[in-house]
């Protein structure tokens, strides 16, 4: 089921519904205030780059509009009557070389003023950040600075193009000057319209496109405006008497310019409102930086606040719910960022309770749960000890799962190891099927094959003593030897992590997993065995725990030694990757020294 709209406006930042009436103008004192700003800071150089920006979109549009007269010039038979002012009946040629010559000064013009541009962005951020005088709050804090100055020149330069535009439109062709004016209010109103009053429980389709793809949203207004834009051009030539071709070409190529130049102007005003108290801190000398709720954080709050999960959950567990039984549902902290958590109980009148989970997910964990339903189309839920689902529904943008959830109790201190160590071998015990293994494989490289020269390389970095050296050099010449030992090995599922808050007793005293799934992968069997399983004495538990549960599984052959080489690999290989080289080279030495130790032996 799905209620609700997708999402509010990315630049709003309270709980009130949408008006566009109230943002624009909010946006425009805002927009007025940071400009005021940096006329005070830095007013030559503000008012240069307007100028500049202004007139190189105009000589970008002299730079493609003059080819077009030159093809028309030189197609004619004669002098076209709207050249006769300029050039004479045998100037024919010498107009062609003119104009060429032109449309390439005023492209090489437009390019000098672009680059300008960017330079005099580049020395007015630096000037507004020292005026600022403030931290060091984001990454390439003065890149970003001068990238927002150079956004908020833009959008003045488009404004002052498009109504330059407008005038010169309104002097050539007064019926489409008129038309677009109409069009742009028609535009304003119905994007108004669309955005009155929703919120993430009250939107509509057309809010949920224009807030969630406004990019294409100002792009279909723009090809709309364009497209109709054109056939009104088009009507003098339809009605006797004619047209003058050189005006219809110029109110075409303007037409596509000022349409281009409003779109980007909007795209970048809503831009720079999704991080307006970053602009304002950057840009103010008195304001300071305080981070707003994430978006899907404050959609989440909306969503699901006491009284409109407790309808949501109540409607999805009415199929299972029995007559009598209270609902109680409580709120869990959870440290996946992006996800929310909550328990529920439902009591009996005999007080007989049963449990189960809530697990909301925001649009981007949505990998996460098309990785987890992958797995779980080859791979049953129940074989593997994760918590079976009663519902899933999506509510917003959020996807929605209910699992049940045993005893609704965690294992504790012996227990939760006992049952982690138990939960570890069950998925060693679990056949991988060939079609998941494809699939895996399709865009994983096996780990044998990841474990290179090239990477092993990497840990020179961390080698000081001779006693180092000789690690990595070993290492070196044991690797075929190792690549091969990990590819003899089988392939199991791995679980990323067991934390407390995924895991609650089953009604068979089994552990029932909730999360993790989304992370799984398929690993040579010992390599994803957690920090607190690499103790010698774990290896073989864990491998008398595989073959009871599974005893046709191909590890008789299986010992100690060689599971700790592929942990041992393991950990260095994510060590490596972490920029962790001391503790690679420690890794590094353990796999090494097993690797020697086995040799001996089958000698």
């Amino acid at each position: 089921m799905r209620r609700g709209g997708r999402r509010m406006c990315k630049a709003k930042a309270d709980d009130t519904p949408m008006n566009l009436f109230a943002e624009t103008r909010s946006s425009g004192w805002w927009l007025a205030q940071v400009l005021r700003q940096f006329l005070r800071v830095v007013p030559g150089v503000t008012l240069a780059l307007v100028v500049y920006l202004t007139v190189a979109r105009i000589t970008r549009l002299l730079a493609f509009l003059l080819p077009l007269k030159v093809i028309l010039l030189a197609g004619s038979s004669g002098i076209p009557h709207y050249f006769r002012p300029f050039l004479a009946d045998d100037q024919k040629n010498l107009g062609i070389v003119i104009l060429s010559a032109a449309s390439i000064a005023f492209y090489a013009l437009t390019l000098f003023l672009e680059g300008h541009t960017r330079r005099l962005s580049d020395k007015a951020g630096a000037d507004l950040m020292s005026a600022a005088s403030v931290m060091s709050l984001v990454d390439n804090q003065r890149t970003e600075m001068q990238g927002n100055y150079a956004r908020f020149m833009q959008i003045v330069s488009g404004g002052l193009f498009v109504l330059a535009g407008m005038v010169v439109l309104a002097v050539l062709a007064p019926l489409l000057a008129a038309y677009l004016c109409g069009l742009g209010l028609f535009f304003y109103a119905l994007t108004a319209w669309a955005l009155r009053g929703v919120t993430p429980l009250n939107g509509n389709r057309l809010a949920d496109f224009i807030t969630g793809q406004l990019g294409s949203y100002l792009n279909i207004l723009s090809s709309v405006a364009f497209l109709s834009g054109f056939l009104i051009i088009l009507l003098p030539f339809l009605r006797e008497g004619g047209a003058n071709v050189l005006v219809a070409i110029i109110c075409f190529m303007l037409l596509r310019q000022m349409t281009s130049a409003m779109t980007g102007a909007v795209r970048d005003i809503v831009t720079l409102a999704q991080k307006r108290q970053l602009v304002d801190t950057l840009v103010f000398p008195n304001r300071q930086f305080h981070p707003s709720e994430r978006n899907d954080q404050r959609t989440l709050r909306q969503l699901f606040g006491r009284e409109e999960r407790e309808r949501l959950i109540a409607g999805a567990l009415a199929p299972v719910r029995e007559e009598g039984e209270t609902l109680r549902i409580g709120w869990l902290d959870t440290s996946v960022q992006g996800m929310a958590e909550f328990s529920i109980v439902l009591e009996g009148t005999n007080g007989q309770e049963r449990h189960f989970r809530l697990r909301v997910f925001a649009p981007r964990l949505r990998r996460m749960l098309e990785n987890e339903d992958l797995l779980f189309r080859h791979v049953s839920r129940e074989s593997v000890w994760a918590a079976s689902i009663v519902a899933r529904f999506t509510h917003g943008e959020h996807e929605c799962i209910i699992y049940e959830a045993g005893t609704g109790v965690a294992p504790k201190g012996a227990a939760f190891t006992q049952a982690h160590q138990a939960f570890v071998a069950n998925l060693w015990s679990v056949s991988v099927p060939a079609a998941l293994v494809r699939t895996y494989s399709a865009t994983h490289k096996a780990m044998q094959k990841r474990l290179t020269r090239d990477l092993v390389a990497r840990m020179e970095i961390a080698v000081d003593t001779n006693e180092d050296a000789d690690i990595l050099a070993r290492f070196l010449k044991a690797l075929p030897a190792i690549r091969k030992t990990i590819a003899e090995l089988p392939l199991c599922l791995n679980h990323p992590a067991f934390p407390p808050g995924d895991v609650a007793v089953g009604a068979d005293g089994s552990p029932r997993v909730f999360g993790g799934w989304g992370q799984w992968s398929l690993m040579p069997l010992g390599a994803g065995l957690p920090a607190s399983f690499l103790a010698d004495d774990k290896y073989e538990g864990l491998l008398a725990q595989m073959r009871l549960r599974s005893p046709d599984m191909p590890a008789s052959h299986l010992g100690q030694r060689q599971l700790i080489v592929v942990s041992a690999c393991a950990q260095m290989e994510r060590s490596i990757l972490q920029g962790r080289m001391k503790a690679a080279l420690t890794h590094a030495e353990r796999a090494v020294t097993e690797m020697e130790a086995t040799r001996r032996m089958a000698a």
